[in-house]
């Protein structure tokens, strides 16, 4: 039989954060994500939580196939930041893009805790229940989030599937990335998000080699490539030809 005690290691968690989480209108799969991202992080006494691999958020029970959109949809609500294999959580809620519950009564939740605090009494309870004001038609009842531009987290994630649900590494310049995809998307060799996955760990293997990920990107959209290779000598951001002609090939010297 479990029997945790409030001496047992413990994770400390302000209430206004609790209250925040408790009162915007997350999803299973994204409380499931937050809740680890805490647990490695503040309950590790860290600001950051390490995770290898982003299939190790199968271990709360999220689906493969659901991890970047949910991982994407929190980081650009700003509930979380996110750094290569390192993710923290952001406690300033008031930045976060994230509707609240319907209807939103910060009023209640006060009344309950001055509740709880003061004990259970029968007495009391009728005391301060008659004392609440009356539940009253929430403002955003009829709108499907309080932020303006804001859907439901459902919604919000359909629009996230129809971006790129994948994060670029920060040691790939963005503007060069994009130039390289338009590039691409003109040859009508728009790639997959598996080829992108792949994309991205071939420019981590030539960076590892040495080579500049923005000189690699650079020299497929010059020279046309839908895929990424070593730079070739001469390649510094302008087109150049190969000056060195086949071994194979002879030539004959005129005259």
């Amino acid at each position: 039989m479990a029997n945790p005690q409030p001496t047992d290691a413990h994770l400390r968690v302000a209430h206004s954060i609790n209250e925040a989480i408790m009162m915007r209108d997350f999803t299973k799969r994204q409380r499931k994500i937050l809740d680890l991202i805490l647990r490695l992080s503040w309950g590790c006494g860290k600001q950051e939580a390490l995770i290898p691999r982003q299939r190790d958020f199968q271990t709360v029970g999220i689906g493969e196939g659901h991890i970047k959109a949910e991982l994407v949809w929190l980081a650009q609500s700003c509930i979380i930041v996110i750094s290569d294999n390192n993710y923290s959580f952001n406690k300033d809620f008031d930045q976060w893009q994230v509707s609240r519950v319907r209807p939103f009564t910060p009023e209640k939740l006060t009344e309950l805790v001055r509740l709880n605090l003061n004990g259970h009494s029968p007495k009391l309870t009728t005391t301060v229940s008659s004392n609440l004001p009356k539940q009253e038609v929430s403002p955003y009842r009829n709108s499907k989030s309080v932020t303006p531009e804001l859907a439901s987290p459902k919604e919000r994630l359909k629009k996230v599937l129809k971006k790129d649900i994948y994060i670029l590494p920060e040691w790939i310049d963005k503007e060069t990335w994009e130039a390289f995809l338009e590039m691409r998307k003109k040859k009508k060799s728009i790639p997959t998000e598996k080829a992108i996955e792949l994309l991205i760990e071939k420019l981590k293997e030539l960076k590892a080699e040495g080579n500049d990920p923005t000189e690699v990107l650079n020299q497929s959209i010059m020279r046309n490539y839908t895929g990424v290779f070593p730079v070739k000598e001469g390649i510094s951001g302008k087109h150049t030809r190969d000056t060195q002609p086949p071994a194979d090939r002879q030539y004959t010297k005129l005259p």
